[in-house]
């Protein structure tokens, strides 16, 4: 069991994105994936509900492709003593139109019809 990870879904992840206050910013946090909560990450940045986020693995993984993806924030918690908040996030996906080009609207928890 590694001690800065200690749960088998938890995974070191970049957070991207803009602040409740409009300025970029970039954290290194952990990404939290189980069942009843869904994936959750600690941020000390503040965000507002409805955000759109960006996480991309920060450990290198066999493929070359670590792209990040898309997030809504769903829920956020009041700060810890750290200045903490844990943030609830749903994927976003892209839509596409029924002819077939890509819409540039996103949707949520949606498989991807290409």
């Amino acid at each position: 069991m590694n001690p800065q990870f200690p749960e088998e879904n938890d995974y070191p992840v970049e957070v991207s994105g803009w602040d409740s206050a409009e300025n970029f910013f970039v954290e290194k946090t952990v990404l939290h994936w189980d069942e009843a909560e869904g994936k959750t990450v600690l941020l000390r940045c503040p965000l507002y509900e409805g955000t759109v986020v960006f996480l991309r693995l920060s450990q290198p993984t066999t493929q070359a492709n670590n792209f990040p993806i898309a997030y809504r924030t769903k829920r956020i918690g009041a700060p810890d003593h750290r200045g903490l908040a844990r943030v609830f996030l749903v994927q976003l996906r892209p839509r596409c139109e029924a002819e077939g080009s890509l819409n540039e609207a996103l949707i949520e928890d949606q498989p991807f019809r290409g």
